[in-house]
């Protein structure tokens, strides 16, 4: 457990990051989203959904869960998301993107 000294060491940390734009600049590699670079507002839609957790944090969980799958000497197994599945038959087909998909940038015509 940390002492009060170090926690208010963090805090100061993590304040100084959080004012390098460098730091907070969106890493998102969906750049199609109408909310790449409002990270906030992402987020707090993948919570509300609570359907997958977003893009950019995608390579931290799949990290740490081939480190637990390891241990459990299980395979671990690379699947496309529910986004990069979308763009990829949007892509192929060629058509406008579905309304419904909350990956994908509304048009004006979709409106």
């Amino acid at each position: 457990m940390r002492t009060k000294e170090q926690y208010y060491e963090l805090i100061l940390q993590n304040r100084k990051l959080a004012s390098d734009q460098e730091v907070m600049k969106c890493t998102c590699p969906n750049t199609l989203c109408d909310w790449h670079g409002k990270c906030q507002e992402c987020v707090a839609l993948h919570r509300y959904h609570n359907d997958h957790i977003p893009v950019c944090s995608q390579p931290v969980i799949d990290d740490k869960l081939r480190a637990l799958v390891a241990t459990a000497e299980m395979p671990a197994i690379q699947k496309k998301t529910e986004c990069q599945l979308s763009i990829d038959i949007m892509l192929k087909k060629e058509t406008k993107a579905p309304v419904n998909n909350p990956c994908l940038p509304l048009r004006s015509a979709d409106l």
